[in-house]
Order: C-alpha cells, then structure tokens, then sequence
C-alpha cells in the first residue's frame, strides 16, 4: 500500500509505532550503559531511578519486561534530545575526553623526529620544566625505556594546557599574553 493510499488512522498508528520502536531501542541502551556513562547524561532523577529500577532486573523475561516499562517512562522526554546526548556522550565529544586527546596530539607532536621543531614554536606556553621533560622523553624513547618521563611529560602539558586554557595554534605565529 502506498503512503498517499493510506487512512490517517493508519498514518497515526504507523507514526505511534515508530515512537515506541525509538524509546524501546532508546530504553535498551540505556540499560545497557555503564553507570559512570550514564551519570555524564544529567538525567532528571525520575528517569534515573527508573533505569536504576530497570537495570537491577536479571532474568531474561523480566529483564524485557523491565525494558518495556522504562520505554514508556521515556514517553514523556524528548526522544530527540536524549538521543543526542547519548551520541556526545558515546563519540567521545565529552569535553574532558577531548582535552585528553588534544594533550595526547601535542605530546605525540613534540616528541616526534619530524616536526617536533615546529611543534615546540607552535606550542602555547613556554616553560623550562617542559623542555626538561621533553629531552627526558626523547632519550628514554631512543633508548628503549619505559615511558616514565612521555607519562610525566603529559601530565605537565595537562596542566600547562588547562591553567592557560590554551588551544592548539591554528597557524604558526602564537597570540602574544598580556
């Protein structure tokens, strides 16, 4: 049967239908999540307490049971939102995990053979203790090492990079501080 064919009843049911298949899936992943992923979500704390509710079942019936009930508590919050949420959430746009990487690109930068040079004249803030950790880096890379100081060195980047709230330099030139 074509669209243009059908009732608006059964427009309206199909619509309906395709609600519930959304929460449903929405409910299972969230069953699914871990607690500390599911505590970066902020959700209101009826919602929580019906996944927690959810989430305690164990049997397979009334595990599916339980997933139904917490897809109709989802009736009532907006599907659109809550799923994308659990996208920046799950892609890792977390703030936090983002400033990791960025850390993570800098280290990776500075310690490399090719453009360590440029990366270290690119890179925001100046600091002996940095260049110190950096040269500690690179012997202990050329000799075989565990990486203690790459670990130390990042850490102090980390901190560098959030005390400055400094992001990396698009172009080769640095703004200059006050």
């Amino acid at each position: 049967m074509r669209s243009d064919e059908r009732s608006p009843r059964q427009v309206s049911r199909s619509q309906t239908k395709k609600a519930g298949d959304r929460s449903a899936k929405l409910a299972r992943i969230l069953m699914e999540m871990k607690p500390a992923v599911l505590a970066k979500l902020e959700l209101d704390d009826e919602l929580r307490e019906a996944i927690d509710r959810a989430r305690q079942v164990e049997t397979m019936q009334a595990r599916r049971r339980a997933e139904r009930a917490l897809a109709g508590d989802l009736r009532g919050i907006d599907l659109v939102e809550l799923t994308s949420k659990i996208e920046t959430v799950g892609t890792g746009n977390d703030p936090g995990v983002q400033f990791f990487h960025m850390v993570e690109r800098w280290r990776d930068r500075l310690l490399s053979v090719d453009e360590g040079a440029a990366a270290l004249k690119e890179f925001p803030v100046e600091d002996a203790e940095m260049l110190r950790l950096l040269d500690a880096a690179k012997r202990e890379r050329d000799t075989g090492k565990p990486p203690g100081a790459a670990r130390k060195l990042f850490r102090h980047l980390s901190s560098l990079l959030r005390e400055d709230k400094a992001e990396p330099a698009e172009s080769d030139e640095t703004e200059d501080e006050d």
